[in-house]
């Protein structure tokens, strides 16, 4: 058995194991929903699947006529969905040592340009052989001369000056049960470099208790990620995976190395920093 919980701790689960497939999504859609890179998810049969607390807290969001997502209103960390007799699970959100996994690779062909996939594993250009849940959807377009970003539904949107000054691939656990992903990837912007578009009553803020500055945004009709402003802080954190665009720069670093998930291989070559650089 292993156990999964969100970022604040209200929504809490236990599956049974072995685990069954293991997808890395590089969609756009699953990008805007955890504001990360990809959203790693592992199948699990419904009769092995049980929740313990927090399900009252979910919010949900329909992103297709085939799909419902739902995240914890409280933290905006991704939760499991039922689809049919399985249930689809984050596996960043999974507490404790977990071998090495990883199955197979699909909508590589909307990946993030600047994410590297440096593995062995299958790679499929749009879905994986047997799912036909979901398909990738357009993406709005881009405003001339800026970067634009949005998350899932499109309500929240923003825009920023280009790339990043410091952009860092993080690692922390915080990291990966608030975007329940495998790593995060931040980039930080001075304020006159962001602007909100639109949307921005919408964006719902959680702060971990004890945590000196670690936070998360999330617009809270869809549950998808948002960028970070901080009371007295220069600079907004935006989630790199919530951009509409290309972007001519790659990360900076892979930060926080120490506490990375025993899951998950880092198959670039970035410097690697245990903790902070």
């Amino acid at each position: 058995m292993d156990a999964g919980a969100c970022l604040c701790g209200a929504v809490r689960y236990e599956i049974d194991l072995p685990l069954g497939e293991v997808r890395h999504c590089h969609c756009s859609m699953c990008r805007k929903h955890h504001g990360a890179p990809f959203a790693t998810t592992v199948d699990v049969p419904v009769g092995g699947f049980r929740w313990t607390s927090g399900q009252a807290t979910l919010i949900e969001y329909q992103s297709s006529p085939e799909r419902l997502r739902a995240v914890c209103q409280v933290c905006g960390a991704v939760a499991p969905t039922r689809l049919g007799e399985r249930m689809l699970v984050p596996v960043g959100n999974l507490i404790g040592s977990l071998a090495p996994l990883g199955d197979l690779h699909m909508f590589v062909d909307s990946r993030a340009p600047w994410h590297v996939i440096g593995d062995a594993l299958p790679r499929y250009g749009g879905p994986a052989p047997g799912w036909d849940l979901e398909v990738e959807r357009p993406v709005a377009p881009v405003l001339e001369g800026a970067l634009r970003g949005s998350c899932l539904c499109g309500a929240v949107t923003f825009s920023v000056g280009g790339p990043p000054p410091r952009w860092m691939q993080c690692h922390c656990s915080r990291c990966r049960r608030g975007r329940s992903a495998a790593h995060g990837s931040n980039g930080f912007y001075p304020l006159i470099e962001f602007a909100w578009l639109s949307g921005h009553e919408l964006v719902r803020k959680y702060k971990v208790p004890e945590a000196e500055r670690f936070g998360i945004a999330f617009c809270s009709r869809c549950g998808g990620g948002a960028p970070l402003e901080r009371d007295n802080v220069p600079f907004v954190q935006v989630p790199m995976g919530l951009l509409d665009a290309a972007v001519a720069a790659h990360p900076q670093a892979h930060i926080h190395v120490a506490s990375k998930a025993s899951w998950y291989t880092i198959d670039d070559d970035l410097p690697q920093f245990a903790e902070l650089p």
